[in-house]
Parts: structure tokens; sequence; C-alpha cells
């Protein structure tokens, strides 16, 4: 194959990996037109419920065939969940606020309730075994940098009392459910220390956590509570690089994996998470956690 060719193809084969994702930032404007935007930045004294308001869907938007997230833009940065019923993009439709409607169509919809746990893999600090939020900053920046991927920003994190340049970038593919997650520190010091992890669910939580940098939690929750009668079985998993991790606990919320940067300042992990409205759902504990391992396993990844 000559050059041009090979050129061709993996433009080719770009534009169809493109076609199964997408990622975006809408704003939430009085005429409800909800127009995209490639990147937003809040200044450091910005109201926390005012940015998380501001943007339609609360935050940035990434999705594959099978699951969407949407990164919250406020001081928890929280990873929400969002499961789809066909796998297909669906979000520019949905918006993560599914109707009962199109539900009966068979879209996807909203399937975890975040509230003060650390969701689905956010990233928090973590200090006198606390977890902290992405409270003092002088900038909090989300930007989308291509379909695949969303850059979260946080310039001069005040933490342990010095300032810390944070970004988080996020990204998926079109051929496998996984989410991909970086972090970035510029800054910190050797004896700072961070955490990420997976919350347990509401009701009928079954989980694990181990030294090796995998955790899964399985259950049942309400995520919009003034639909209670919307009980979604969910499954979550996380796979952390053992190269930052430094010790591995739970709460009564979360599976926490606390964390340092690695030699070149980064921290990496993997999430898995579903739930019984996809098909072919792992719709039991230890198959899940089959699952997740399987999935996440480096050695079983392309």
């Amino acid at each position: 194959m000559n050059r041009f060719a090979f050129a061709v193809l993996a433009a080719a084969c770009a534009t169809c990996a493109y076609a199964r994702t997408d990622a975006y930032i809408k704003l939430n404007d009085k005429a409800e037109k909800h127009p995209r935007v490639m990147s937003i930045t809040f200044p450091g004294d910005a109201d926390n419920l005012d940015m998380y308001n501001s943007i339609y869907g609360h935050g940035a938007v990434i999705e594959n065939p099978w699951v969407a997230y949407r990164i919250y833009m406020d001081n928890r940065q929280s990873l929400d969940l969002y499961v789809k019923q066909t796998p297909r993009l669906e979000l520019d439709v949905t918006g993560f606020y599914t109707t009962p409607e199109q539900i009966g169509q068979g879209y996807g919809c909203d399937v975890l309730w975040a509230g003060k746990s650390i969701a689905a893999g956010s990233f928090r600090g973590w200090r006198d075994s606390m977890l902290y939020t992405i409270d003092e900053v002088t900038a909090r920046t989300q930007t989308v940098t291509s379909p695949q991927t969303v850059e979260v920003t946080d310039s001069a994190w005040r933490f342990n009392g010095h300032d810390i340049d944070m970004t988080q970038i996020y990204s998926v593919n079109g051929e496998s459910d996984i989410l991909t997650v970086t972090v970035r520190l510029d800054g910190h010091k050797p004896e700072d220390l961070f955490c990420t992890g997976i919350q347990k669910l509401e009701s009928g939580n079954s989980g694990f956590i181990d030294g090796q940098g995998y955790a899964a939690a399985f259950g049942q929750n309400v995520p919009d509570k003034s639909r209670p009668e919307m009980v979604e079985t969910v499954g979550l998993g996380i796979k952390v690089n053992p190269e930052n991790i430094v010790k591995a606990y739970e709460d009564d919320l979360n599976y926490v994996f606390v964390v340092r940067p690695d030699s070149d300042g980064l921290i990496t992990y993997k999430i898995v998470a579903s739930g019984s409205r996809a098909k072919g759902f792992a719709a039991a504990p230890q198959a899940w956690f089959e699952s997740v391992r399987a999935k996440l396993n480096p050695s079983t990844q392309k």
C-alpha cells in the first residue's frame, strides 16, 4: 500500500470512529435553542450553582454508542452516567433529559444519582482521610477538543496551601464502552494525595475494591427523585493504574483509591459502566464483577 492510499484509509477510519462518538457543551439559553460551544471558562469566584445551571445538562457531555457521561461544571466535577437501550448516538436528541415517550421509543436515560458521592470515577483531592472537591481555583474551563475527547482545566487549584494547575482528559471511542481518564497535575508536591473511585448504589449494593486497581459496584438507585417509579439497576467499574495507587479503602458512600501522580505527573484510569436498560447487561453482581475485570484487564485491551 502506497503512502497516499494509507493516508486515505487512515482518514476514513478516523471519520468512522468519530461518527460513532460525540462530545459537546450546550448553553442554557432563554430561547431553549441550546447552542453548542467548543469551550467555556468561568472565573474562580463564580457561584457553583450559576455555573451548573448555565450549561444545558449541567456540563460537557461525551458519548459513544453504549453510554454517555456528563461532567458537572461545578466544584464537584462529578461524572454522571447515561445508559442506552439502542446502540447509537442520541444525546443530541435527549440531552440527558429523556421523556417517558422517548424511553418507550427505545432511547436511553440518566441512570445514576451522584449526590455527594464520587459517582462514576470523579476526581478529588484527599487529605486527613477525607475527599476534597475542587473548591478554590482562579478559573475553570471545559473544552471539547474532538468528538472523542473533553478536557476539564482548573487553573491554580489551591490545595494543601499551594497552587496546582490540573487538566482532566476524558475520552471514548466508537469501538468500546470504556471511558479513559488522564489527569495531569503541574505544581503538585510529593506529599500531595488525590483520589478517585466509584460510588456505592443507593439500595442492594454489592461491590469490591482491591489493591491491584480494580473496583466495582452493582445495585439499584433512583436517578430522578421526581420519578420514583424509575428504579435503575446499575453496574460501575474502574481500573486505576497500579503505579498511581497509595491505598484502597471504602467508606459509607464510595469505593476509593488514594492516588498520587507518576513520574510524569499523570494519574490514569479507565471506567466501564452499564445498566439493565442495555442489551446484554450482566444483570447479577458476580457476572458484572467478572465483566469489569475482563473488560478493564490491560492484557485484553487493544
